[in-house]
């Protein structure tokens, strides 16, 4: 009866997608509103299937019935197989039910999928029947079969015959045949039987040629329902993956194959999933019917099994059997940490333990979720090495077990170890808190079994040091752990020390520490330590919960030191008037020029006394002084003023227009080139020839770094910025500014004429006053003095002005680097 009804439903509206094909091919048709409604009436499957039969797009007939419901991702058909084409066939995506796309959950775990309906995201064309392998012996032949019959012996000749729709085959010279209904070995052994009775002398050898077609349905939770035409050695699978596959809400386990109205099959897909077994795959016959029921009882695995999912149950009934369908148990599953989790009668969830025991004979019911535990990552009875050794690994603890029997003498350790003292950090076997021991890996080697050879228990950890590892940062993470156990009871159990130690900073605190214990812990002492001296400051919260502040003094040379206690704070007293080594540099025209170690409270004087003093050749009033944090400061500048033009050259381009042009690439590249070049001298102005006349009044106390460049005497006078030429000219004592000026070709069109300035040798800046630049007054000038003429700023653009500024910074870096080579 509903087979009845989907064919009558389907002549009814094959009219109505005529004439909505020919509208949308613009042939001229167009339906009536009447058709359009009753179109949009069909359910979305219907759709679909009716326009892949028709081999139309049914994008365009959503277009033209008011875009009713069916995805727009379908495309006409190019099989005869019916609507078996799915947008999976041209997207990444598979079609599934919105309870389907779970990849769009957001959720820290993967939720399970169920088991087996990934096969279909692999198309129909994953199952296609084979069409080149020999016909089974048992193959019921039927109208459209060809048969191949080859004739030898007195005569030979070769026939192709098809099968008509009354099932018989049309003999030549013998006339026709009935074949229908035979089997392959029936029909062979009838057509020698005739040959060889009707036509003496001459045999018969007999092939399947090309097979029929037949038609089937695919009904229920299938992903298209409908009829289609698949070939004649198809299977019930085929028919399944040219439906689309199975909906999530269909069975695997119960897929009925229904011919003459009776269930002459069942297909259990997991017998091909998790067992290769083919021989449920039932072929088909015209007119059969692939019934996919909804699935029945189901239930979920997770944990340690090989392959969680959701599982569809047939004949299983037992947690054991639930989890031989994940693929069994992992490598690392824990029986005894497994549970159920199930609805009770109640609508309550509650938990069955499991244990390995249990596991065979607990039941399953609908809707139960399996868990089995997973083993613990933590090794017990371990003890694990960390730090400055070999091999940083967990061993295997045995009782009784020593230092020395984990780390057995000092060519375990890493090159360079610190010896001198080690941590083990232990569990407290009633509490699992953190308590930290100290020891002494030299007296454990020098005496293995001793009291110094301390005996290690189960989880322990040694830290072991080298003399290079910064031990604050190593001991970081247990810091933290002895912080979070710290309450109002029990203060934190760290200490720290300062001073002259090689890596001062917070450390745990072990029992019964002693400040020397918090010293070798802390690297040793450095050499700028006192050596005997320390200083303990305590805090301690009296009764009436307020801080009290304790000072003891130290004496590490004594034996018999107090022991420390959490939030101490040791300091290591330096010695008195200790600085690092520090030098400076003379440079240039000095007897013994070189790198000199600075005592405190030394002087320029004192420096260039040390040095000889100036050769003959020396030009004092073009000294050179430098300091290195002024250095690190102009670097700084420089790398902000680059970043600035960059910026500005950025706007400049994107601020083109048609009255004024970008800026050329190669003025960019040079205006950034010379900032490049340009190097940060951090140099500070002095008056050396003021400072060797009068020391006492004009000296001063030299710093770490500070360098002195002493150049040759330079008879030169150079000029630099808006010129004709910029040049250096030959020192002469009645030329003025002006006169250089008019050597260097005069000034260009865009000169500041009136904000001229010269930098002295010793890079000291002065503007003179007057108007006297190009007069007849003279301005003094000095051997190695540079003239700049700047841009005058309002006839330019900021980029032209960033062009002038770079280039005259490179010039008067130029001039410095000159100055150097003399």
């Amino acid at each position: 009866m509903v087979l009845t009804n989907h064919i009558a439903r389907l002549a009814a509206v094959t009219a109505l997608l005529t004439a909505l094909c020919l509208s949308a091919s613009a042939l001229g048709a167009t339906p009536t509103a009447a058709q359009i409604e009753q179109f949009k009436r069909l359910p979305p499957s219907e759709q679909k299937a009716l326009a892949q039969s028709m081999g139309v797009d049914i994008g365009q007939l959503e277009a033209l019935a008011g875009g009713n419901g069916a995805s727009s991702e379908l495309v006409p058909s190019e099989e005869v197989s019916g609507p078996r084409v799915r947008a999976a066939e041209n997207s990444d995506e598979t079609q599934r039910p919105p309870t389907a796309k779970r990849d769009d959950i957001a959720d820290e775990k993967q939720p399970l999928e169920p088991f087996g309906y990934s096969l279909f995201k692999l198309g129909p064309d994953a199952f296609n029947p084979a069409s080149d392998i020999p016909v089974p012996a048992n193959y019921i032949l039927g109208p459209g079969d060809t048969v191949v019959i080859q004739l030898y012996g007195k005569e030979s000749n070769t026939y192709t015959l098809e099968l008509s729709r009354e099932g018989n085959l049309q003999f030549p010279e013998i006339g026709p045949i009935t074949l229908a209904g035979l089997n392959f070995n029936q029909a062979r052994q009838k057509i020698e039987n005739v040959v060889s009775e009707q036509m003496i002398g001459i045999k018969a050898s007999i092939t399947m040629g090309k097979l029929r077609s037949i038609r089937v349905f695919a009904l229920g939770e299938v992903d298209v329902p409908g009829s289609y035409v698949v070939g004649s050695l198809s299977t019930m699978t085929n028919a399944i993956f040219s439906s689309g596959g199975i909906t999530e809400i269909g069975s695997l386990r119960n897929i009925q194959l229904k011919r003459n109205g009776k269930t002459v099959a069942r297909l259990d897909l997991y017998d091909l999933l998790l067992r290769g077994d083919t021989s449920g795959d039932a072929r088909l016959l015209p007119g059969d019917v692939i019934f996919v029921p909804p699935v029945s009882k189901t239930a979920s695995i997770t944990g340690a099994v090989k392959r969680p999912a959701i599982y569809e149950l047939k004949n299983e009934k037992t947690a054991k059997q639930l989890v031989e369908l994940a693929g069994g148990l992992t490598a690392s599953a824990y029986i005894e940490a497994s549970k159920i989790e199930r609805i009770s009668d109640s609508g309550e969830k509650v938990l069955v333990e499991l244990s390995q025991d249990s596991v065979d004979r607990q039941f399953i019911n609908a809707g139960d979720q399996l868990i089995i535990g997973d083993s613990l990552d933590q090794v017990t009875d371990s003890i694990t090495l960390v730090g400055h050794v070999k091999r940083p690994e967990s061993i295997a603890w045995k009782p009784g077990m020593t230092f020395t029997d984990a780390v057995y003498d000092v060519n375990a350790l890493l090159p360079m170890p610190d010896i001198d003292l080690a941590l083990i950090e232990r569990e407290s076997p009633e509490t699992r808190e953190i308590q930290v021991l100290t020891l002494s890996p030299k007296s454990a080697f020098a005496r293995p079994k001793s009291q110094a050879d301390i005996t290690l228990r189960a989880r322990d950890s040694i830290h072991l040091f080298g003399f290079e590892d910064d031990r604050t940062e190593l001991l970081s993470e247990l810091n933290d752990k002895l912080k979070l156990q710290s309450n109002i009871d029990r203060r934190q159990q760290i200490v720290r020390i300062d001073g002259s130690v090689r890596f001062p900073g917070d450390y745990p605190l072990a029992s019964n520490m002693t400040p020397t214990n918090l010293v070798q812990l802390a690297g040793g002492f450095t050499e700028s330590a006192l050596g005997r001296d320390g200083e303990i400051t305590r805090y301690q919260i009296n009764d009436a919960r307020e801080r009290v502040v304790i000072r003891a003094q130290v004496d590490f040379s004594n034996q018999n030191q107090p022991a420390l206690l959490p939030g101490d704070t040791l300091r290591v007293k330096q010695i008195p008037l200790w600085t690092e080594k520090e030098s400076v540099q003379l440079i240039g025209e000095v007897m013994h020029p070189g790198s000199y170690p600075l005592l405190p409270g030394e002087t320029l004087i004192d420096v260039i006394k040390r040095a000889g003093g100036l050769t003959a050749r020396a030009y004092p009033h073009g000294a050179i002084f430098s300091r290195t944090g002024l250095r690190e400061l102009e670097q700084a500048r420089l790398e902000e003023l680059k970043k600035e033009v960059e910026a500005d050259i950025a706007a400049s381009r994107l601020e083109t227009s048609d009255t004024r042009d970008g800026i050329d690439s190669d003025q960019a590249a040079e205006i950034l080139e010379n900032i490049e070049k340009t190097e940060s001298v951090g140099r500070l102005v002095i008056d050396l020839p003021a400072i060797l006349n009068a020391p006492d009044k004009f000296d001063f106390q030299l710093a770490e770094g500070d360098k002195l460049e002493i150049p040759r005497y330079k008879p030169s006078v150079t000029v630099v910025g808006e010129v004709q030429y910029p040049t250096s000219h030959f020192y002469k004592d009645k030329l003025s500014v002006g006169d250089y000026l008019g050597k260097s070709g005069g000034l260009k069109r865009n000169a500041d004429k009136n904000r001229i300035y010269v930098i002295r040798a010793n890079g000291e800046v002065f503007q003179p006053k007057g108007n006297g630049w190009f007069g007849s007054k003279r301005s003094r000038l000095n051997p190695g003095d540079t003239i700049v003429v700047p841009l005058d700023t309002k006839r330019v653009d900021k980029l032209t002005l960033w062009a002038s500024i770079t280039r005259i910074m490179y010039e008067a870096a130029l001039g410095v680097a000159a100055i150097r080579s003399l």
